[in-house]
């Protein structure tokens, strides 16, 4: 599947069910690891149709946040879809007390298996990154002591 779009019977089956969901829902969110299971993330699926980045989260990030990061993921792109879906890089969004920023991602990339069996190398990936609650600002932090 990593050199996409999918064409043989067995991913189209696969991949079946997740479009449906894109058709009623508009996106989907799917949980992945990669194969030793070092790192286990959650992405958008569909946004691509759109002409949107897809969306990245690592699942240890949004523990803290009703149903984790896939529910955080499904919160951020309804809200995102019912701005119209402006978004990109950098930019910062607040919902339920949880700050984040949108960071570019390509590390994960290739282990986004459906939307590479979707769309091939053809999407945007941005990583949804907690921040802290004024953006802006930096916290100021002590200086290290070299001893």
């Amino acid at each position: 599947m990593l050199f996409g779009p999918a064409s043989d019977p067995a991913s189209l089956e696969f991949l079946r069910p997740i479009r449906e969901l894109i058709c009623q829902e508009g996106y989907a969110v799917v949980n992945d690891t990669d194969s030793e299971h070092r790192q286990e993330v959650c992405y958008s699926v569909g946004l691509t149709d759109k002409g949107l980045p897809e969306l990245i989260a690592g699942m240890e990030d949004f523990t803290e946040f009703p149903q984790g990061s896939p529910g955080m993921l499904h919160h951020l792109a309804r809200m995102l879809l019912a701005r119209g879906g402006s978004y990109g890089e950098g930019d910062i969004f607040e919902f339920h007390g949880q700050w984040v920023r949108l960071v570019p991602e390509t590390l994960y990339k290739a282990q986004c298996d459906v939307n590479l069996g979707l769309y091939g190398p053809k999407f945007s990936l941005l990583q949804v990154a907690p921040c802290s609650p004024n953006p802006t600002e930096r916290k100021k932090v002590q200086p290290v002591c070299l001893n």
